[in-house]
């Protein structure tokens, strides 16, 4: 009887090591076949993901994965995402970037470029409407007490950052000198801000706000820029820092290809994004600057 006792007890643990076992494969083969994308919610998410849907179906046939897309409700989101593991790529902004970086090991690996070949650059812009009389930042500066202001996110480049920057150097205590500070959740959103007079002056850059002129959201004669940042390096593509290096090598290549070998794909994708004309490979110092500016303003 002692001996059937032990030989159940044995027959159980190795059932029980056998069930662990085939668990930690099926794991391991998941991370191993399946890539998890995000993207930094700061337009319209389900539109963006629709617009990745031939780029997603290219890159899965060149690096040979399969993607799932990891949806968030904010900037701070992906990059907590990626920290624990539950993201692997993520089409970051610049500031979004350095704090993934920061607190996620993320790794810049591509980022937008020009016809060139060279790493692109956009512009951070600040809107008002034309009900509220300003005409320059200078006006802003005055009249700041009475004044809405609107930024994007906490974590955006242009839609925070940048801007917040900008006007901490022309002597405006952002924190302080303002009737009231919103924190819109999108560029689109923050454009309609203003639009809606819901706010005197909304930060964005150049790409969502010409997209929706083209659209008929706004008209420029009632929603028009007051100011416009120096040129920002072009958002990157980051990767967990612990990823395969074989795996960031082929996903390297297969953007670098990306406008040669499906150039459909990459155009619809860039309607919504950066209406970039080529990838290149970059790393952490390209964004060196927006990390210079981020510490200058205490934001990491």
């Amino acid at each position: 009887m002692r001996g059937k006792k032990i030989f159940a007890f044995l027959s159980l643990a190795l059932v029980l090591v056998m069930g662990v076992a085939g668990c930690s494969s099926t794991d391991s083969g998941k991370k191993g076949n399946v890539l998890s994308v995000a993207f930094v919610p700061s337009e319209d998410l389900e539109g963006m993901i629709e617009a990745f849907g031939p780029t997603k179906n290219y890159l899965e046939k060149e690096v040979g994965v399969s993607i799932e897309m990891y949806k968030a409700t904010d900037y701070t989101a992906v990059v907590e995402a990626m920290r624990t593991g539950s993201v692997d790529m993520a089409f970051f902004g610049p500031f979004s970037y350095i704090l993934a970086a920061e607190r996620a090991n993320a790794k810049a690996i591509i980022g937008g470029g020009t016809e060139e070949g060279k790493l692109g650059v956009y512009h951070s812009i600040m809107l008002t409407n034309k009900d509220t009389g300003l005409k320059s930042m200078e006006d802003v500066k005055k009249r700041s007490k009475e004044l809405a202001l609107s930024f994007v996110d906490p974590a955006s480049t242009s839609g925070h950052l940048i801007p917040r920057g900008y006007m901490e150097s022309i002597g405006i205590s952002v924190d302080k000198d303002f009737r009231e500070i919103i924190f819109a959740g999108g560029h689109d959103a923050s454009i309609l801000a203003v639009h809606a007079r819901n706010v005197d002056i909304a930060a964005t850059w150049e790409g969502p706000y010409e997209r929706a002129c083209e659209g008929g959201l706004v008209d420029k004669n009632d929603v028009f820029v007051i100011w416009k940042s120096d040129g920002i390096p072009k958002s990157p593509i980051a990767v967990r820092g612990d990823l395969d290096p074989s795996l960031v090598s082929k996903l390297q290549q297969a953007f670098l290809d990306l406008p040669a070998k499906d150039p459909a794909a990459m155009e619809k994708l860039e309607k919504m994004w950066e209406k970039n004309k080529s990838y290149v490979v970059v790393s952490d110092s390209d964004y060196e600057f927006v990390r210079q500016v981020a510490k200058g303003l205490g934001q990491i």
